[in-house]
């Protein structure tokens, strides 16, 4: 069955980013119901196990692609010496997981004919090795699918839901002085950090408190396979003279989660690459336009000796299955060679107005955050929602730091004057209220707490926050009632 590639009328127009990433020739995507689900077109996640234990998946595999590693083998591609810089603000990242561990069991492929299309490919071979139920969890993951690419939607408002608005400087200050004592350490997978330049200082006191660390996108353009250095964000990466729709995503989280939490030790990971202009790059180039599941999975790996992990993205799968990299990234994290015991994930559960399940936020060990409106009695119009989230705050109208900027935005037809401050909705702004709330349980108690139970506390309504419920009956057949946070 081929890719369905055809959009329904009464959606709409795309919004900017979905139109500029769905143009990439290096791209394939299927429209499936409320969703689009988009992969990069050569490249294929293949279960080890599941092409150890059926002869023909590996026959047919050996014929149509090459393998070029897994998730914990794929290294690095080697730094030129004024690239040490980066490394060592980043600190690089250090965690390798165990070979023979879940992430070991991740194999990357990429295709050998320029024209397959991995979507078609995977559902092809999947008819070759049965779906596997995961250890410890009711999972049921397949042996292939494409790797997916973790942004879009198939209306205009799309990650984030909406475009930020500007909004006015705060009247007491945002960020307080962290205090004496313990703290907790957050770390942000997003679009990056972008500091403000002197003399305007609109939110120094946080740029002081952020550790910038350069994500990685993944290479199998060359041979071998490398995790290659993503570039930082910026406010106009595509020099097209419009604010990029995605600039200071990073930059708003990290204020929020600062705003919240003073006790945070905050750390950002930039992953950046998804929407820069496509025209006249070369295809080497053009590898780099997006992230997908493997390369966020691999930064949460990387960059797991923390508390609270806080993922920016939320993506729909091929046919609904489970995210094969992020279900292995989780078995690590929550097994006994775990960098950090007890660490939590939160993500988003994403802006397309579906009951449909997405991902990470879907999986069990994950805290799905769904986003309430902003008098926080019912569900925001923007927000996916259903019995796989396990929460709900307010993610409409929310206030943080921004970037400075004076002119056009992307997907807007009026000039806007930001002076690094605005107003935003999303999942994506719900998720880092709950990371910093599981961070005050843990940097106020008395107790050596892990992040998990710090979670539980928080949940049970013993956290200082209150908990009550919101139920909606629009996005599935019967009524669903999630947790609500009350978290500003």
């Amino acid at each position: 069955m081929s890719p369905n590639q055809v959009f329904p009328l009464e959606d709409g127009p795309l919004n900017p980013i979905a139109q500029r990433v769905l143009e990439n020739p290096d791209l394939t995507f299927d429209v499936d119901g409320d969703a689009i689900v988009v992969a990069v077109k050569a490249e294929l996640l293949v279960r080890k196990s599941a092409r150890d234990n059926a002869s023909e998946l590996d026959a047919a595999l050996a014929k149509i692609a090459t393998r070029h590693g897994t998730l914990a083998t794929i290294a690095k591609a080697p730094r030129p010496r004024d690239a040490e810089r980066s490394d060592a603000r980043a600190g690089a990242g250090g965690y390798q997981p165990d070979e023979t561990g879940p992430a070991g069991g991740i194999e990357v492929w990429r295709l050998n004919d320029d024209g397959a299309d991995s979507i078609d490919v995977a559902r092809s071979l999947r008819r070759l090795a049965a779906d596997e139920i995961l250890d410890g969890s009711k999972l049921c993951v397949p042996a292939v699918t494409p790797n997916h690419v973790a942004i879009l939607a198939p209306h205009a408002g799309g990650c984030p839901a909406s475009s930020p608005r500007p909004a006015p400087g705060p009247h007491e200050p945002f960020l307080a002085p962290p205090r004496a004592g313990a703290s907790a350490r957050v770390t942000v997978l997003d679009s990056g950090y972008i500091y403000t330049e002197p003399p305007d200082q609109a939110h120094g006191a946080l740029d002081a408190r952020v550790t910038l660390v350069d994500g990685e996108r993944l290479d199998t353009l060359t041979s071998p396979a490398s995790w290659q250095p993503d570039a930082p964000d910026g406010v106009d990466i595509d020099g097209d003279g419009r604010l990029d729709g995605i600039a200071g995503h990073g930059t708003f989280i990290a204020g929020l989660i600062a705003h919240l939490c003073p006790q945070t030790e905050l750390t950002v990971v930039g992953l950046r690459n998804q929407e820069v202009e496509i025209g006249g790059m070369n295809p080497a180039q053009q590898g780099g336009l997006f992230e997908t599941e493997a390369a966020i999975a691999h930064a949460m790996l990387q960059h797991s000796d923390t508390d609270v992990i806080q993922c920016g993205f939320a993506f729909p799968t091929l046919d609904d299955y489970p995210s094969l990299p992020f279900a292995a990234a989780m078995e690590v994290l929550t097994g006994p060679d775990a960098p950090r015991e007890g660490v939590v994930v939160v993500a988003p559960a994403g802006n397309e107005e579906s009951g449909r399940q997405y991902w990470p936020a879907a999986l069990p060990d994950v805290i799905g955050v769904a986003s309430t409106n902003r008098h926080g009695h019912k569900r925001a119009w923007f927000s996916n929602w259903g019995d796989w989230c396990d929460c709900c705050t307010r993610g409409e109208d929310v206030y943080s730091t921004f970037v400075d900027w004076d002119g056009l935005i992307e997907g807007g037809a009026a000039p806007q004057l930001f002076a690094g401050w605005a107003r935003w909705d999303g999942t994506s702004f719900a998720a880092p209220k709950v990371s910093a709330a599981i961070a005050c349980v843990l940097a106020s108690s008395d107790d050596d707490l892990l992040p998990s139970e710090a979670w539980e506390i928080l949940l049970s309504g013993d956290g200082a926050v209150e908990v009550t419920e919101v139920v909606d009956d629009q996005l599935s057949a019967d009524p669903v009632t999630l947790p609500r946070l009350h978290l500003g």
